[in-house]
Order: C-alpha cells, then sequence, then structure tokens
C-alpha cells in the first residue's frame, strides 16, 4: 500500500510542482522536493528470497539544490523497519514537510536524505549480508552509497555521511557501523529491534515453533493470511542471521530442535547464533565505534516489543563497558508513536550537528 501511494502521489507532487502550482504557503523555492530513484543491488544478485536486483529508493533534495549548482550537500540515510519500505517516511512520519521546517528555521542546514527499500518476502533483510537473503549491508554501504555520490551532488566522505534508522532499520543503522565502519560516521537507531535474543525474540515466544514448522509454500500463505507478523518476522530472522543455503525450503539454521512440543537447544549453534547479535559485536568493534563523529540510541520505555527496550539498554550497557561515547534517549513512548517528535526535535539536529557540512 505505502508503495502504491509514492507510486501515485510522489509524482503527481513533482508534476504540479514544476508546472508551477503552489502546494502549501509557501514557494516551490523555499521548499525541498522528493525524487523517486532505482538504483542496480549487485549485492542482492543470487538471493535464495527472489528479491530484484534492482531497488527502488527516494531522495529529499534541499531547497537550495537547483539554485545553487556547485554546491554540495552533507548526506543522511534513513532506514525503514521490518514490513515498511521508503513511503513510512514521506506518508506517516512526514519527512519532507519535517525537513522543509527545520531547514526554514535553520535548526538544519541544507542537505540531502536518503530513504531506500529494503524489504523481502519475510518483511525485511535486516540490512544484514546473508547467503540465503542477499548481502543488504554490502547494498546500502556500497551500491546505495556509490550510486548517490555518483549522481547527486553530495560531499562523498564518511564525516559528512550519516543513517539513522527506525526499528528493523535502527538494527540496521548499528549493524553497518559495525560491519561496515569508514562509511558512515554518525549514527542513531530509533528503537532498535533485535541487539539480543531476549524477551519476546526470545525461544520462549510460541512462534518460534510455528516457524520451525513451516515446510513449504502453503504453510507461508496460510501466515500471510493469519497476518501472523512474530513467525513471518523470525522466518526473516533466521534466513538473515543464521542462513543455510542448503536448508530448502526456509533455508534456514534453527539452534534447536522441538522434541515432543520442547525446545532442545543444540548449544553450539545457539552460542553462534548469539554471537550474530550486536551486544556480543560491542568489544570486537570498540574502536571502530570509539572512532563514530556521534552515536545516539533512542527507546520508548513503554515499546509493544519487549526485547527493543531490554535490548538497547543491554547494548548501551556493553557500549560503557567498552568506554565507546554515546547518546541514551530514553521516552515515554511506544514503539512508534513518538518516533516523528523524536526525529524532528531530538535525533536530526542531533546528529546532522555533527556532520561535516563543509562545501
Amino acid at each position: 500500500m505505502l508503495r502504491s501511494f509514492v507510486r501515485r502521489v510522489v509524482p503527481a507532487i513533482l508534476l504540479l510542482a514544476s508546472a508551477g502550482v503552489s502546494l502549501a504557503q509557501s514557494s516551490p523555492a523555499e521548499t525541498g522536493r522528493v525524487v523517486d530513484i532505482t538504483v542496480p543491488a549487485p549485492a542482492l544478485t543470487g538471493n535464495l528470497l527472489d528479491t530484484p536486483d534492482t531497488q527502488a529508493a527516494a531522495l529529499y533534495l534541499p531547497p537550495g539544490y537547483d539554485d545553487q549548482p556547485d554546491r554540495r550537500f552533507p548526506v543522511l540515510y534513513l532506514l525503514h523497519g521490518i514490513f515498511d519500505d521508503y513511503g513510512v517516511w514521506i506518508e506517516h512520519f512526514g519527512v519532507p514537510e519535517m525537513l522543509d521546517r527545520l531547514i526554514a528555521q535553520e535548526t538544519l542546514p541544507e542537505l540531502i536524505v536518503v530513504m531506500p527499500n529494503a524489504g523481502n518476502r519475510y518483511g525485511g533483510g535486516y540490512y544484514r549480508n546473508s547467503t540465503v537473503s542477499g548481502h543488504w549491508a554490502d547494498y546500502i554501504a556500497d551500491n546505495l552509497v556509490t550510486y548517490v555520490d555518483t549522481r547527486f551532488r553530495t560531499l562523498p566522505t564518511a564525516d559528512s555521511r550519516a543513517v539513522v534508522g527506525h526499528s528493523m532499520g535502527g538494527y540496521g543503522a548499528l549493524n553497518l557501523a559495525i560491519q561496515h565502519p569508514g562509511v558512515f560516521s554518525v549514527v542513531w537507531a530509533l528503537s532498535p529491534c533485535c541487539l539480543a535474543p531476549i524477551e519476546d525474540l526470545g525461544f520462549g515466544n510460541d512462534a518460534w515453533q510455528r516457524a520451525y514448522d513451516v515446510t513449504g509454500p502453503e504453510d507461508l500463505q496460510r501466515l500471510v493470511e493469519s497476518r501472523d507478523f512474530y513467525t513471518l518476522a523470525i522466518l526473516g530472522l533466521v534466513t538473515a542471521f543464521s542462513p543455510d543455503p542448503a536448508a530448502a525450503p526456509l533455508y534456514g539454521d534453527f539452534p534447536f530442535e522441538v522434541v515432543r512440543g520442547e525446545i532442545v537447544l543444540d548449544e553450539a549453534a545457539f552460542e553462534r547464533y548469539r554471537d550474530s547479535f550486536p551486544v556480543r559485536q560491542v568489544r570486537a568493534a570498540r574502536h571502530t565505534l570509539r572512532e563514530l563523529r556521534g552515536l545516539g540510541l533512542g527507546v520508548g520505555l513503554g515499546d509493544q516489543f519487549s526485547h527493543i527496550p531490554a535490548g538497547t539498554l543491554a547494548f548501551s550497557h556493553q557500549l560503557g563497558l567498552e568506554r565507546v561515547p554515546h547518546r541514551l534517549d530514553l521516552y515515554d513512548g511506544d514503539h512508534r508513536a513518538q518516533v516523528g517528535d523524536r526525529l524532528e526535535n531530538t535525533v536530526l539536529p542531533w546528529v546532522v550537528e555533527r556532520l561535516n557540512r563543509a562545501k
């Protein structure tokens, strides 16, 4: 639905703007514009989930982009959550209008904002490299960044490039900071999922057994029709965090067996699985993380997904143990309701202030 909205509405907005029709009280020269792009994604070639190796993305170009043809701009990448696409930033959170306001108020300098898609049949590839779901981290850090830097007037260095994500995208922002050092210099994770396999992400959640019991397309279709969010998300999690190309049809290595209705862990496989989560990766990545110009975490303590506040606090604790400077933003809110407000009033000003904005 969101993808359809973007395809129908954004081109119409651009057509009206190009015809000189005012869509708001501000004139076109005082607002940015959103453009759609199609990006080659060779990092996704050969994935086993039939995800296309070309991907759609949207860019916000600031008001001065067309008026100042010799000027270059810092860049912010916004990563969406599971079962979303880039339309969530445009339709739900109103990011283009938010950026127009902040730039007009001089709270933000003019900047380019890139909003990629990262979905697949299980809701998303978690911005990770996987032999099953594709090399999503490489797509963002290599394919997409290179495409944007060569076709738009960016400041094409890490100190002028930031990444912010929500939920699955919050995890993705941290994973990119850990696995692709030197690409982004400022990182903020909003309500990041999947930092540790605890609480509702642990094996006490019955959805794990439902995922384990899937044997073919018919089972998957029933999950889709019943809107079994957790089970579909877990299938995506397994193919991203514990992929096994030889284990058709799910292509995931579950770190347990089900014996007489009970989950029995494979201890060695479980330890490998736990090692794939960021809380266990902080120590090895501590030097990389200390070199960031800014690292922020934000979470509503009333988040409906109980592993998110617990995992965020655990990740912050590990950062503290490894003396990694960071900001922890705790607030009274749930998984989504306060995200727009936090993005406008806390995250964007803090993130962009730390970027090199020299022309």
